[in-house]
């Protein structure tokens, strides 16, 4: 285990950094217009950086501790809000990826909503009827929702790069560094979510934090190597002109007579 304060000094470290590295991703965003096609995307970045700033005025500024009913409250409830922001991101990803095609974007969105909605619906259900008292049923009501969420997302991003590839469409484009990021974000919360679970010593939950931050980092890493990067223009078809295509055709002809 390393100690305390290097512990700690790192855990800041890497809780601040993404951030810091987020509102750059704002400005990339706005310098480039990509906001005009990923205005969700540019919504849920800037909120994030909101939510970084609440929780870290909560506690190290207000000295409200991570376990303490305020700040799980506080927690619980921007997550949710985050949740439902990384559907509209994948959303606003299909319709970019999908554009071509008007079945597949419709269906994708059809999907999203079908989902969000039954995922809401469960998180309520559990609050109301788990036991223990309102902030337990609370938390693991949010919890729940957000590892479903996890799950979904994972597998919606996945069909989503899938697809996109089997239609042939550049990995160069900005939505696939979104939908790959995000996909990153997700999977990783839902795995360590499960070694939570399992891992309960104190040095193992400081591991696991410093590995999910770790992770937040890489994948806003990623945001902005592909989106600061030049999208590659599809090559121009050379149009030929009519009366040089019909003399190639008679040239053929006659070859195919000798």
């Amino acid at each position: 285990m390393l100690p305390t304060n290097w512990h700690k000094v790192l855990l800041l470290f890497l809780w601040i950094t993404p951030h810091v590295l987020l509102g750059v991703l704002a400005v990339v965003l706005c310098k480039r217009r990509l906001y005009r096609e990923f205005p969700v995307f540019l919504a849920y970045v800037l909120y994030e950086i909101a939510e970084f700033i609440l929780l870290f005025a909560l506690h190290s500024v207000l000295g409200v501790g991570l376990e303490q009913h305020s700040y799980a409250y506080a927690y619980s409830a921007t997550l949710l809000f985050s949740i439902a922001l990384r559907f509209g991101v994948i959303d606003e990803v299909s319709k970019d990826l999908f554009r071509e095609s008007q079945f597949l974007k419709v269906s994708a969105r059809r999907a999203l909503q079908g989902i969000t909605g039954l995922l809401l619906a469960m998180g309520v259900l559990l609050a109301v009827y788990a036991p223990g008292d309102n902030r337990a049923k609370w938390i693991a009501g949010v919890y729940v929702v957000n590892r479903g969420a996890a799950m979904v997302q994972c597998g919606l991003l996945l069909a989503l790069l899938l697809f996109s590839r089997f239609l042939g469409l550049s990995w160069r484009r900005p939505a696939f560094g979104i939908a790959l990021g995000l996909g990153i974000l997700t999977s990783v919360d839902l795995a360590f979510s499960a070694l939570r679970a399992e891992v309960t010593s104190r040095a193992g939950q400081e591991i696991l934090n410093l590995l999910i931050t770790g992770a937040y980092l890489v994948c806003v890493s990623i945001w902005i190597g592909y989106l600061r990067a030049p999208e590659l223009e599809p090559a121009s078809l050379t149009v030929v002109p009519r009366d040089e295509v019909e003399t190639w055709n008679r040239e053929l002809r006659q070859f195919l007579r000798h």
